[in-house]
């Protein structure tokens, strides 16, 4: 890949990124902490001047390990709406709901519908499957609570991006196992879903988009327990049962390492019989393009795409 292969808007995106990202240092070789604060403060500019929503709730409720943090998006002011649970991405060591509360907000205005981030506690401290777990946790709560917030909780939608996408098909997954329904709809972007020695993986990923081989396998070795966990169906998705998942929206970078994992996992679907999915492929951006949306109009393309689709299928 070369920079003519890429958006002249995601140049844009890499040169102000050059200043704040992630891509001044080695993953492996800095801190966890450091790592965060660094995540933390490049997101700070993409997430300045948000769309505005009729109301954000915060709120915390008991899950396995401590309370997980809440935080509730409504459009409007409506009793009812559908609601979409988001997991953010992150390698699953980092990002929180101000990393994503820009995605979160273009969710909610562009569907019209309730999105409700959560804020899973992170590894390496809590290794696989505590975020799973909590997100098993999360969508209880909403299915006997959720009308407290205005959420009709038996139309309830899962979504995340990258590492927040494979959380979200896994629950899915084990879920529908025992009661198909419960999810109606997954929204999933650029997800990690199990794949290992992809074409992709050898063409895509650097410095400038924190995913390079070795840094996918630092992620991994700080999110899972040891090398067993790498074949569990709850993180390697494409093992996991996929006929009775709900439809699905899945989008991905053209220029992503892991863009493969959607591709497979799209197959996956199709091959299930009765699983309809949609997958749609943006041309010329990285992974984690969903937040450049201050330049990218690609980001804003495809989370207004991804919403469209939820609220057809919600609404």
């Amino acid at each position: 890949m070369t920079a003519a292969d890429l958006d002249p808007q995601m140049i844009d995106v890499l040169r102000v990124q050059e200043e704040r990202s992630l891509s001044r240092v080695l993953i492996s070789q800095t801190s966890v902490t450091e790592i965060r604060n660094l995540y933390i403060q490049e997101r700070a500019y993409w997430n300045a001047d948000p769309p505005a929503v009729a109301s954000v709730q915060e709120y915390w409720i008991e899950g396995p390990v401590g309370d997980i943090a809440l935080r509730c998006y409504l459009p409007r002011k409506e009793q009812a709406l559908p609601g979409l649970i988001y997991l953010h991405g992150g390698g699953f060591i980092m990002g929180n709901l101000d990393t994503h509360d820009r995605i979160m907000r273009v969710l909610a205005t562009q569907s019209n519908l309730a999105v409700v981030g959560v804020d899973y506690h992170l590894a390496p401290e809590h290794k696989f499957p505590i975020a799973l777990n909590e997100t098993l946790a999360v969508i209880a709560h909403l299915e006997s609570h959720g009308d407290a917030l205005g959420i009709d909780s038996t139309r309830l939608a899962l979504g995340g991006d990258s590492a927040g996408a494979n959380l979200a098909v896994s629950a899915t997954q084990l879920l529908h196992a025992a009661s198909p329904y419960r999810v109606r709809y997954l929204l999933l972007y650029y997800g990690a879903f199990g794949l290992r020695n992809s074409e992709s993986r050898r063409r895509f990923g650097g410095t400038e988009d924190g995913l390079s081989e070795e840094d996918l396998r630092y992620y991994e070795a700080c999110y899972l327990r040891s090398a067993v966990d790498a074949d569990d169906p709850r993180y390697n998705i494409l093992a996991g049962d996929f006929s009775r998942l709900p439809s699905a929206f899945i989008g991905t970078a053209e220029h992503d390492p892991l863009i493969d994992d959607s591709i497979a996992l799209k197959k996956r679907m199709d091959a299930a019989g009765g699983v309809s999915s949609q997958l749609r492929i943006y041309p010329g951006v990285l992974h984690g393009f969903l937040h450049y949306g201050r330049i990218l109009e690609k980001a804003n393309e495809a989370l207004t795409e991804g919403a469209k689709s939820l609220q057809s299928a919600l609404t």
